[in-house]
């Protein structure tokens, strides 16, 4: 099932990709090392209506590997994080990221692909008070064959690992196993349109024993995907799908959708538009919310190769059933990102600087409440 990041909660890492966005400069390199630290400041780190504020540091290293033989391309990035804490050396914690990729074309029609990926971050303080780290662990391979000019067919396999680092949260740790088939239409000016079917199954093997029903789920997906290039400087991409889910908890049929549009205003200036639709299975978060609305803006400028300056805004809508502790009701969150600037130096060093303000509106007291981020950080990469 297709999860946009935007419908993740809002929680600390979310304003550290700095070397992610440094390493793209770089990313042609055959290796590239990188090291990297940033200071942060939260002004609510508890997530609470009173002020208790926070600084902490994150450290990084990273490893990128890239290179063709003939008509394989192999892709490997590694990262491993550390964030130590001011005034909670409890939370103190370490984890690691990453990508791998094997593509082949093995001649013009028959392509095929087997990527990992990783992605890992320390939950917010809303979703737990103590240290936990949520890391997701997805494998898939898959074949395409070009059947003309403009049509190809593809089917591939899939699966998903959701693992905590706390044992009192195991019962969110899920196993996700996926096949699908797909057809793909492309033209000539990079518009293309993809059917998709997904069929796979959801099982969490430590289930909450105070829960009596069990949260697995057997799954059947329909999508298109499409992509559309009006001009030269505008793209439009979408996907809508609809789902059945078969289970005690997880039962019925949903939809989700995404929707982005970016937008060359300049050859300096991009702006990127987007909103999201999703119903997430119960367990997917420790929240559970019935459905997620999301939209966001992003203006991008960059006036010379060694600047890049942004701003940015979204705004989340959370419908949430009533439970035996808490009400039914609506959640909203606003995030303002002011200003982000990253200076590179050369091709090798750079520093960023972020801002955020956060504003979560709710009818319950503990989940209602602001607050404000600030980060700087400097890369280097060799």
């Amino acid at each position: 099932m297709f999860i946009s990041k935007w419908m993740m909660p809002v929680n600390r890492g979310m304003l550290l990709p700095m070397w992610l966005i440094c390493s793209t400069a770089v990313a042609q390199d055959r290796f590239t090392v990188g090291v990297g630290v940033q200071e942060n400041w939260d002004s609510n780190f508890a997530r609470s209506p009173d002020v208790d504020s926070e600084r902490y540091t994150q450290s990084v290293v990273s490893l990128a590997a890239n290179q063709r033989f003939s008509k394989q391309q192999l892709a490997l990035n590694l990262s491993g994080s550390r964030y130590e804490y001011d005034q909670r050396e409890e939370l103190d914690t370490d984890f690691y990221e990453g990508q791998a990729s094997w593509r082949s074309d093995w001649n013009t029609r028959l392509k095929t692909a087997l990527t990992w990926g990783r992605d890992a971050y320390p939950v917010d303080q809303l979703e737990f008070s103590d240290n936990d780290v949520v890391a997701r662990d997805q494998a898939k391979a898959q074949v395409n064959l070009g059947t003309s000019k403009h049509f190809s067919i593809g089917a591939g396999v899939s699966q998903v690992q959701q693992a905590h680092s706390n044992s009192l949260r195991q019962y969110l740790e899920f196993d996700e196993d996926e096949a699908f088939v797909e057809i793909t239409y492309k033209t000539s000016n990079d518009t293309s349109l993809s059917a998709r079917v997904r069929d796979g199954e959801r099982l969490y093997p430590y289930p909450d024993p105070n829960e009596p029903q069990s949260l697995d789920f057997q799954y059947q997906q329909r999508e298109l995907e499409g992509s559309w290039a009006p001009s030269t400087k505008t793209r439009l991409t979408a996907t809508v799908g609809q789902f059945e889910r078969d289970g005690e908890v997880n039962e019925g049929v949903g939809t989700q959708s995404l929707l982005n549009f970016n937008w060359n205003l300049t050859q300096k200036l991009e702006l990127i538009l987007g909103y999201s639709y999703s119903e997430p299975a119960v367990g997917e978060t420790s929240d559970s919310p019935e459905d997620i609305r999301a939209g966001q803006f992003k203006l991008i400028w960059e006036p010379n190769d060694k600047w890049v300056i942004s701003m940015g805004a979204s705004y989340t809508e959370q419908s949430y059933l009533q439970v035996v502790e808490e009400p039914a009701r609506d959640e909203t969150i606003t995030s303002f990102s002011p200003l982000s600037l990253t200076y590179r130096f050369s091709e090798l060093v750079a520093i960023r600087m972020n801002s955020q303000v956060v504003d979560r509106e709710s009818p319950l007291l503990y989940r209602d409440y602001d607050y404000a981020l600030g980060s700087l950080g400097f890369y280097l990469s060799y």
